[in-house]
């Protein structure tokens, strides 16, 4: 008895100390997880090993935050994806599609995020109101197998995935633009957007590393808009009593109409060169301007930043669902997040001046004045992007 106690008792001794070595490993793991885990690479350490934990390849759960759809973008955004979310439930790929709007507040958008992880959802989308406010939160969600990716604009959290139009190339773009036709000399107005949103931080970087090189361009004034043509139009009036000469104006998107329409009711010369978007209503102003001044035309350029990159994100998020890893070179990293290569950028391609703008007065005349010019990548080039 004493003898088979004594072995008895050495394998129980040994079993504990396997078991014991398996707890501290398992310890350790679970500490290089959360927001402060160095892992540069989301697609090889982050969402992408969440999502080939997943054990069913349809019927996915996917939820949308939107910060706001106060505005004709982000609304034509939300309808892009209602069109992919109801194509892909047809095809079973997807059980159920909700959609929150967060009312431009970061604590909103986490309180609808516990509510989700609560819900059983298996990955959110979020066009997010801060790059940051929301990591404990989405530590919460992945750490509970939820996939997790931004849109629009970018998240700094190393296992989020964000799918955004490059914000910096497309601001880069306006502003080298507005400096060449001002020969590099002049007094500008800045209109940005929203202070403390992704994508407007990573905009005003690009245009102060362009206008950083022309010395000769003074950035008079610099206002926030927030987005919102009322606001724009407001501002510019303000701006116009304390700043009445100026070249130029560089200008975000979301208010170039509100500009142009307190510019003309104050009957104030028009600038010589402007930055602005691709919304139709904008297209058309600029048009007309044109056709009645042809010997004095508006000097303006419309880079594309499409809404349709929401619904780009969601086919990208189905994939990743189903287990499906992305190539190599695929991921980098935003610009206003260096230290995580978790970012796929898609580079603005279409870009309108006085060159091509009746074409593409002419290609959108049957589209309503709130339409943005959009494109929608297809499955095909979806898939493209995975191995």
């Amino acid at each position: 008895m004493f003898s088979k106690g004594s072995k008895k008792t050495r394998l129980t001794r040994g079993l504990f100390l396997i078991l014991a070595l398996i707890l501290a490993v398992s310890l350790s793991l679970a500490g290089c997880g959360g927001s402060k885990s160095t892992a540069p690479d989301a697609g090889k350490s982050g969402q992408s090993g969440q999502a080939e934990k997943t054990a069913k390849k349809s019927g996915f759960n996917i939820a949308l935050l939107d910060g706001t759809n106060g505005n004709a973008w982000r609304i034509q955004m939300e309808q892009n994806m209602q069109q992919v979310a109801d194509k892909l439930k047809s095809q079973g790929l997807i059980s159920n599609y909700s959609v929150y709007e967060g009312n431009n507040d970061a604590t909103t958008q986490a309180q609808q995020m516990e509510q989700l992880i609560n819900s059983g959802v298996d990955a959110v989308l979020i066009n997010p109101v801060s790059a940051t406010a929301m990591a404990p939160v989405i530590d919460k969600a992945v750490s509970k197998g939820i996939l997790v990716m931004a849109i629009d604009q970018h998240i700094n959290h190393p296992k989020v995935i964000s799918v955004t139009t490059d914000q910096y190339e497309w601001a880069r773009i306006q502003a080298e633009w507005l400096a060449k036709q001002l020969n590099g000399k002049g007094d500008i107005l800045q209109f940005d957007a929203m202070a403390g949103a992704p994508a407007n931080e990573v905009r005003h970087q690009a245009f102060a590393d362009v206008l950083a090189k022309y010395p000769g361009i003074k950035v008079l004034k610099q206002v926030n808009m927030d987005w919102d043509e009322g606001k724009a139009k407001q501002l510019m009036t303000s701006l116009l009593a304390t700043y009445p000469k100026f070249d130029a104006i560089l200008n975000q998107d979301g208010a170039a109409v509100g500009i142009i329409n307190a510019l003309q009711e104050a009957k104030h010369p028009l600038p010589k060169a402007m930055t602005s978007d691709e919304w139709i209503a904008y297209l058309r102003l600029w048009y007309d301007i044109n056709q009645k001044n042809p010997n004095n035309p508006l000097n303006a350029i419309i880079v594309e930043n499409p809404p349709g990159i929401g619904a780009d994100a969601l086919m990208i998020a189905v994939n990743m669902l189903q287990g499906k890893k992305l190539k190599d070179g695929v991921l980098t990293s935003d610009p206003s997040d260096k230290e995580n290569k978790n970012a796929i950028l898609l580079k603005p391609t279409l870009i309108i001046t006085n060159d091509n703008l009746k074409e593409w007065y002419d290609k959108t005349k049957d589209k309503p004045d709130t339409y943005y010019i959009d494109s929608v990548l297809s499955q095909a080039d979806i898939d493209k992007m995975f191995q």
